[in-house]
């Protein structure tokens, strides 16, 4: 509501002042005819009110005046956003962030685009009632957003009012649609608020049912049921209290009513841009449709392919595909770029990202290594990890796990060729564990058989 407030004042053209808990309000010739005051100090928490400052809350003064003001005005606003940059080709190509690569061709096309935002009044009615303002805008395209994601107060303060408002071409049809958009998104953020307040309003109401039911079950249990009339009275207190309970069930039903205040329509420039973009390693080329704000100076690249989140620069994979800083890596093997951080697969000892034509496969783990952590072994040339990998005590060979075998007593690591198998047991153990073992005492430690 807040929000609302202030881009109401300050779009009619007041000038506007805010501080911790307050907004000052210098009121335009207009609007100080209409609220037949120079000045307004709006707080909004009871807290804060004094002699000189008006509270704003639902049917507060401040609020009842502008609904009226915006009826008066048949609640619709046309306004331009004029360009603050104007581009020369050279500019809007040193504009591109572009990662490993560079634009070969680049087209441009400067179009009106037509913006609408709409003022919504929401009222949560139950036992007790609830306002809010909202406003909410939608593009050409049919997108919805939040007015304040690019209508900042600086922003408005730039947007240029028109007299005439059928200055900006738009149709009945056109206008309906993106209101539908908007009214679709602005009922779904009544009822999430809605959802909200239904634990308050249950607690409210189930204190008033027990209030209710114990006061009734009071006045059933005082008749004295030698009374002539006890059953008349009972079923009479008993239906009271039914009517009592259906009355106050209702009265806590939550009901939204949702009510277009007004309509902002504002026209300003854009300038789409096609760009060809290639990469270092001569891969197929990649097309990008970009957006040139000619207000903020700023391009917008759209959204990533892969993750699909805005793209603050664009990397182009050697493969021609483009992706974003969070899903393009670069293969710590081959140091080719590539698009899609989640399918590319991590060395199981540093964990650097591997592409599907360098991904080795551990013999072992089965885990993908690279090539700096990966060895062979020396008898079957299988592929193995640093963290699988092992040595034989006797001859310091590189072997895996399928050529190696451990000693049964000291679990040293031991090769084929270097292993001494017991003659009883078929334990095997170390040359250098039967070696330290005195003359007498050279018998297998599991069986006693004499190696």
């Amino acid at each position: 509501m807040k929000s609302f407030i202030k881009q109401f004042f300050e779009i009619n053209g007041s000038e506007v002042r805010e501080s911790r808990n307050r907004i000052s309000v210098k009121l335009s010739d207009e609007l100080r005819e209409y609220f037949s005051l120079d000045e307004l100090q709006l707080v909004f928490d009871a807290k804060d009110v004094d002699e000189k400052s008006e509270l704003v809350t639902h049917g507060s003064y401040v609020l009842n005046t502008i609904y009226n003001y915006l009826q008066d005005r048949g609640g619709k606003i046309v306004s331009r956003l004029d360009d603050r940059y104007q581009p020369t080709r050279d500019e809007l190509l040193n504009c591109i962030k572009l990662d490993h690569g560079k634009v070969t061709s680049l087209k441009s096309k400067k179009e009106k685009v037509v913006d609408i935002l709409f003022n919504f009044k929401v009222t949560y009615l139950s036992d007790e009632k609830l306002e809010d303002i909202f406003t909410l805008g939608v593009d050409g395209t049919g997108a919805v957003f939040e007015s304040g994601e690019y209508y900042t107060n600086a922003v408005m303060k730039d947007v240029v009012p028109l007299q005439q408002k059928g200055s900006i071409e738009l149709s009945r049809k056109d206008l309906e649609i993106q209101f539908r958009e908007c009214l679709k998104a602005a009922s779904e953020r009544a009822q999430e608020y809605g959802k909200s307040l239904q634990n308050e309003i249950l607690k409210r109401l189930h204190r008033n049912v027990s209030r209710i039911k114990g006061y009734y079950t009071a006045q059933i249990q005082e008749l004295h049921r030698n009374q002539p009339s006890y059953e008349e009275k009972r079923i009479h207190l008993e239906r009271e209290n039914e009517l009592k309970l259906k009355e106050e069930i209702d009265n806590h039903k939550l009901r939204i009513v949702l009510k277009l205040l007004s309509y902002h329509i504002i026209e300003r420039s854009e300038i789409r841009i096609s760009a060809k973009l290639a990469s270092p390693s001569s891969g197929p080329e990649a097309l990008l449709e970009m957006v040139y704000d000619p207000y903020l100076g700023e391009i917008d690249y759209g959204s990533c392919p892969v993750c699909h989140s805005n793209m603050e620069r664009i990397i182009l994979s050697d493969d021609g595909k483009i992706g974003c800083s969070h899903c393009s890596f670069v293969c710590s093997t081959c140091k080719k770029h590539f698009s899609d951080l989640q399918h590319a697969a991590a060395c199981v000892v540093c964990s650097d990202p591997l592409c599907s034509n360098c991904q080795t496969g551990c013999h072992t783990c089965h885990q993908p290594v690279c090539d700096k952590h990966h060895r062979v072994c020396a008898v079957g040339d299988e592929t193995v990890c640093q963290s699988c990998l092992k040595t034989c005590c006797v001859c310091k060979k590189d072997l895996c796990a399928d050529h190696t075998f451990e000693c049964h007593a000291t679990k040293d690591t031991i090769c084929f060729e270097h292993r001494v198998i017991c003659n009883g047991c078929r334990k095997i153990y170390s040359p250098r564990y039967v070696q330290q073992l005195r003359k007498n005492e050279k018998i297998c430690p599991n069986c006693k058989t004499p190696f």
